[in-house]
């Protein structure tokens, strides 16, 4: 860490016009994302409680989250298609993130710090909810939109004032929220040698040392723009301990892989669902058999990226007993 205190990094000012600079109307957006016939009207008014369906699943023990999804096929339609026209479209990927960003995922993101002597993992507060409506419309007005396009793209795409967990539109519409952060922040860690990247609400920080005043200063940041580091989620990872990464273990100079802990957790819990069955399982628990078999083939394919062989020989012995469900987890 270099004696002298570092210049202060701030956010830019705008970002480059995109496609929506020529979308001056909703008329406009429905052609230019090939929106259905119903688009227009969705567009007009925000969304209403009676559109959704409200699901609580289990984040772990003793903690919850509340995901709304759209009730009306509809709503759901538009805000696919408005999913893929602006991550097609209007967001050119920051470098730096690998969540919701097509080719990158978990395990690139761990690569970028690997076999780092030191990192800092850093998870927000409250993503998603963090994101208003008007945070989301003025985003999109600084990628060009108008603001009858802007209000309509948000209308459809925010609940309760916020961006909702559980809509399409939330991952790309997020990443455009923070691309300016993402600036800022990948300044900073250049300035001090470091490698900042992000998986959705999870940054990391990396290099020869990080320590509190790089904390400080990337807490300063954050709260600038309105969000909260989880202080509960901070992570100080040295050489010669473990050292995690979404996931993957990083002290390694070939390639990120899985931990001993995960593998020997996922090989439990099918060894046990080839004993007692799929719905027993689940029952012990407290899920039901499709989000058990959801969340068992995501490990699968997790461990796929790192370790190869070893998934495609758990998926071809235990995958016939996860589709035994009634909806393909795959």
């Amino acid at each position: 860490m270099r004696e002298s205190a570092p210049r202060t990094f701030s956010h830019r000012e705008e970002a480059p016009m995109t496609i929506l600079s020529d979308t001056l109307t909703l008329d406009d957006l429905v052609i230019a994302a090939t929106l259905p016939d119903t688009a227009r009207d969705l567009m007009e008014e925000p969304v209403r409680p009676w559109q959704l369906n409200t699901i609580t699943v289990r984040k772990s023990p003793g903690k919850f989250r509340r995901v709304v999804e759209p009730r009306d096929n509809s709503l759901a339609r538009v805000q696919k298609k408005l999913k893929e026209f602006l991550d097609r479209d209007v967001l050119e990927p920051h470098p730096c993130v690998h969540g919701f960003t097509r080719d990158r995922g978990p395990y690139t993101n761990a690569l970028a710090h690997l076999n780092a002597r030191a990192a800092l993992t850093i998870d927000i507060s409250d993503f998603f909810s963090s994101v208003s409506s008007d945070d989301v419309q003025s985003t999109l007005v600084s990628f060009g939109a108008s603001t009858a396009v802007a209000r309509g793209i948000t209308n459809v795409s925010v609940f309760e004032n916020v961006l909702a967990t559980g809509f399409s539109t939330s991952p790309v519409l997020s990443n455009m929220y923070f691309r300016d952060t993402d600036d800022v922040l990948a300044t900073f860690a250049e300035e001090f040698n470091l490698t900042y990247t992000r998986y959705a609400d999870d940054l990391t920080f990396s290099g020869e040392d990080v320590d509190d005043t790089h904390l400080a200063e990337i807490t300063r940041v954050l709260e600038s723009k309105g969000l909260r580091v989880n202080q509960k989620k901070v992570r100080f990872q040295r050489s010669g301990h473990p050292q995690f990464v979404t996931g993957y273990v990083i002290a390694h100079r070939d390639h990120p892989r899985v931990g001993r802990y995960f593998k020997r957790q996922l090989r439990l819990d099918l060894h046990y669902v080839m004993k007692h069955g799929l719905v027993h399982q689940a029952q012990l628990r407290g899920l039901s058999p499709q989000v058990l078999a959801k969340q068992l083939a995501g490990r699968i394919n997790y461990l796929m990226c790192s370790e190869r062989d070893l998934a495609v020989h758990l998926r071809q012995k235990y995958g016939h007993l996860l589709d035994d469900v009634d909806e393909n987890p795959y």
